[in-house]
């Protein structure tokens, strides 16, 4: 019982701080305007609805509705990977080709092109793609971990393990912060960048 309500409490703190966090977004982006060209806007958009996805994630997660929220964690992902490839790497020829509804190349070869930049060379990217891709896809396309986490038994009833949804609503606002941070580079405003680090450092402390 004591390991539950330490693992409830970790949960609630999660969803507050993530609160916090979207609340803030949404204070350092909405309105904000930016140099029009088609890379800048493509950029911005994909930036935009990695923040929408946590929103949405945090809404869900906050109303009990679990598999949806795991669901969106990958669009999430592939909206922030697009956004900077988008902003760093893509030809002139790539932007105006999406635009026509071209699809951008596949999400691996995003992120081996972004690591070739200064800014992602870390390896983050990739590691998180070898550790986590397979679970991702099968969260949205209803995979096995979909079935096992929904029946107990000869019941149906949710069994996602709170530990993991805690992960889900700390990793989700890490997300949307990048992408915050993404728009102020696209805009080319460090005061703002600096903004967004502030706010999110006295949440996340």
């Amino acid at each position: 019982m004591a390991r539950m309500t330490t693992e409830m409490q970790d949960l609630e703190d999660a969803i507050q701080k993530s609160r916090r966090w979207m609340e803030e977004a949404a204070r350092l982006t909405d309105g904000l305007s930016f140099p029009t060209s088609d890379r800048n806007r493509v950029a911005v958009s994909l930036y935009h609805l990695c923040l929408e996805h946590h929103q949405a994630i945090h809404t869900l997660v906050d109303h009990g509705v679990i598999g949806s929220a795991f669901a969106l964690v990958r669009p999430q992902l592939e909206a922030y990977v697009r956004g900077a490839w988008f902003a760093v790497c893509a030809t002139d020829e790539y932007v105006a080709e999406f635009l026509k509804d071209k699809d951008p190349p596949k999400i691996g070869i995003l992120i081996e092109e972004l690591e070739k930049r200064e800014a992602y060379k870390s390896g983050s990217l990739r590691r998180m793609k070898r550790e986590l891709w397979d679970t991702l896809c099968g969260f949205t396309h209803g995979g096995l971990i979909q079935v096992l986490a929904r029946n107990k038994g000869d019941e149906i009833a949710q069994r996602y393990m709170l530990p993991h949804i805690t992960g889900l609503i700390k990793a989700s606002p890490v997300l949307s912060y990048l992408s915050c941070v993404g728009m102020a580079a696209v805009l080319d405003r460090q005061p703002l960048a600096a903004q967004m680090r502030e706010a999110h450092q006295a949440i996340y402390k």
